[in-house]
């Protein structure tokens, strides 16, 4: 296989809450990155120590995605609703997830998000994105940067974790 150096293109952000038609949440500084997340359980056993030695065997258990994106042009009003954290709700602090909120349970139909990064040849489509780690912008006469990561996991139904969709809803 050939060695080439791979532009995906300008990056859209798109977010769906809910189940809904996406809206654009912007466009990035620097481009989404992407981290995937493996987890695995060692598996002890007496040819090496047992429990203090190293693993007999290493079972693989699942991978989430993790999406932090630094956004320098975004609609503020779509931002909100990444702030609220949990789709089907409104933006602002009075709608934000209340304690107990399930995130995950039928993902696609309730809580989570759908994340779309979409590019002209190598768009990432997360069909369950969570809001889960701390949301930052800053407010002055400077330009706005609105920051967020999402955590990505499988979509219950059909295991799918990403794709190459761009479909809309």
């Amino acid at each position: 296989m050939a060695k080439l150096v791979h532009v995906a293109g300008v990056a859209l952000i798109k977010i769906s809450s809910g189940g809904g038609a996406y809206q654009d949440l912007g466009y990035t500084r620097n481009g989404a990155d992407i981290t995937y997340e493996g987890f695995f359980l060692d598996v002890p056993g007496d040819q090496y120590g047992g429990d203090e030695g190293p693993p007999i065997e290493v079972q693989f258990l699942g991978e989430i995605a993790r999406v932090r994106l630094e956004l320098t042009k975004f609609d503020m009003t779509v931002a909100d609703l990444v702030h609220a954290r949990a789709a089907g709700n409104g933006a602002g602090d009075a709608n934000i997830a209340g304690p107990g909120t399930l995130l995950l349970a039928n993902a696609v139909a309730t809580r989570s998000m759908d994340l779309l990064i979409h590019t002209a040849l190598f768009p990432v489509h997360f069909p369950v994105a969570i809001a889960r780690q701390p949301i930052e912008i800053n407010k002055a006469t400077k330009f706005s940067t609105f920051v967020c990561e999402f955590e990505c996991h499988r979509e219950q139904t059909t295991g799918v974790l990403w794709d190459r969709l761009t479909g809309q809803h």
